[in-house]
């Protein structure tokens, strides 16, 4: 005799995750991670503070799966489907364009000045790393793709967070031509 388990409870509404998990985002683009309260969160979002909880265990689980929610809307790359210098200017654009045009920029700011958050902020950037590597690799050309991924990536951070300004198309183009002539 086989053994079922089954979740207890109701099951877990997906829309009002989503919606819950888009409204932090912006709450913490908006307020600050100390600004923002999951008081505020839930009212927002129609339902209770003990709901939250029973999906997150605190504020800072809650904040970092928004965070993660954010970088999951940007559009996958499928590396192979024209260059690797394309493949990689369009994860790049991706990345920048949720980081300027959605409240993620200003969110992963906001995390970032919390200290308490700074491994699982790393863990984070890695998987936004994975998704370079993935181009990488499908290209063959792993021998300087940390140093690549880092360079890429350090200047999307850095220009779009640090200087809060959008790359031009002309530099990302100038950095990716440099990237791939090592590669």
């Amino acid at each position: 005799m086989s053994e079922q388990s089954t979740k207890r409870g109701r099951p877990q509404n997906t829309e009002l995750t989503r919606q819950i998990l888009s409204t932090t985002l912006n709450a913490l683009a908006e307020n600050g991670y100390h600004g923002t309260s999951t008081q505020q969160i839930a009212e927002q979002t129609g339902t209770s503070k003990q709901a939250l909880y029973r999906r997150w265990p605190n504020k800072a689980a809650l904040a970092l799966e928004a965070l993660r929610y954010g970088f999951r809307q940007v559009p996958p790359v499928y590396p192979g489907m024209t260059s690797f210098q394309n493949d990689l200017l369009e994860a790049v654009t991706g990345i920048l364009t949720a980081l300027h045009d959605t409240p993620l920029g200003t969110a992963w700011l906001t995390l970032l000045a919390e200290p308490s958050l700074s491994e699982e902020l790393t863990l984070i950037e890695g998987e936004q790393r994975t998704h370079f590597r993935q181009i990488f690799v499908y290209w063959n050309t792993t021998a300087t793709m940390e140093t690549g991924i880092d360079q890429l990536l350090g200047f999307v951070f850095f220009t779009s967070l640090v200087r809060g300004r959008k790359p031009t198309l002309r530099e990302i183009t100038e950095l990716i031509q440099s990237v791939t002539s090592r590669s």
